[in-house]
C-alpha cells in the first residue's frame, strides 16, 4: 500500500506561464480544490481554488508565487499517511515527490476512499465499538480473547488516542451478539465509550472514510 501505487494517471498540472483561467477550467474538470504548479520537474506550490476566485483570470501564476501552498508526499509513506495531509491542508489532491524532490504525480482523496473501502475495517459488516482501559492494562490478546469468547471476530483495532493514564481503543467486530460483548468489557473494567452500528451500503463509504481520518489524525 505504497502511496506510489495509486498516483493517478493524466493529471494536468499548470506551471508558472499558465493562466488562472486555465488553472480554474482544469480545477473544475479534474474536481479538485488545490492545483500544483510544476515548472522543470518541480513542485512549486499548491495553488487554491479559493484564490483563483477572487483573482483576474487573465493573470499568470507567476504574479501568485508566493501565495501558493506547500504541501505534498514523499513516494516512500503508506496510502495511511495521506489521511492527515488531506485534513491538515484542506484538499483532495497530494502531490507526490521522490527523494530528489522530483514531482511524480499526484493522489485524489477519492482514489484512496476507494481503496480503503475495500478493506474490511471499513466495508464489512460488523458494529465499531469505543473502549477505554488504563493504559498499564492495555493488551491486545486480552481484547482478542473478550472478543472472541463471545463468538466473535475482529475485523480491525486502532489506537485512537492514548495519555499518561488511559489509552482509547477504535474495534470494528463481526458478532451476532454485541451487547454480550459490551458486557464482558465492563466486567473486565474497560469503559465502552460507544457503540454503534455500521452497514454496508455504498452511500456510506465517504463517512466511514471520514470517520477513520479523524481518528487517524489524534
Amino acid at each position: 500500500m505504497i502511496i506510489t501505487e495509486y498516483i493517478s494517471k493524466n493529471f494536468q498540472t499548470i506551471n508558472l506561464k499558465s493562466s488562472i483561467e486555465k488553472a480554474k477550467s482544469l480545477m473544475f474538470e479534474q474536481q479538485v480544490n488545490h492545483l500544483p504548479v510544476v515548472n522543470e520537474g518541480k513542485l512549486l506550490g499548491n495553488l487554491n481554488a479559493s484564490l483563483v476566485s477572487k483573482i483576474n483570470p487573465e493573470d499568470t501564476i507567476d504574479k501568485y508565487i508566493v501565495e501558493l501552498e506547500d504541501f505534498y508526499l514523499h513516494n516512500t509513506v503508506l496510502i495511511f499517511d495521506s489521511l492527515k495531509s488531506f485534513s491538515d491542508n484542506e484538499t483532495n489532491v497530494l502531490p507526490i515527490l521522490n527523494d530528489k524532490e522530483e514531482y511524480l504525480g499526484v493522489v485524489l482523496e477519492e482514489t484512496i476512499i476507494d481503496e480503503f473501502s475495500s478493506l474490511p475495517f471499513i466495508s464489512d459488516y460488523g458494529w465499531f465499538i469505543g473502549i477505554t482501559t488504563p493504559i498499564k492494562k492495555y493488551s491486545i490478546s486480552e481484547i482478542s480473547n473478550i472478543v472472541e469468547s463471545n463468538n466473535g471476530q475482529i475485523l480491525g483495532l486502532t489506537v485512537v488516542k492514548t495519555d499518561l493514564e488511559t489509552t482509547q481503543i477504535l474495534l470494528k467486530i463481526k458478532a451476532e451478539n454485541i451487547s454480550s460483548i459490551g458486557d464482558t468489557f465492563e466486567r473486565f473494567g474497560y469503559i465502552i465509550t460507544n457503540r454503534y452500528f455500521e452497514d454496508i451500503k455504498k452511500e456510506l463509504l465517504k463517512d466511514r472514510y471520514n470517520q477513520l481520518q479523524k481518528f487517524m489524525e489524534v
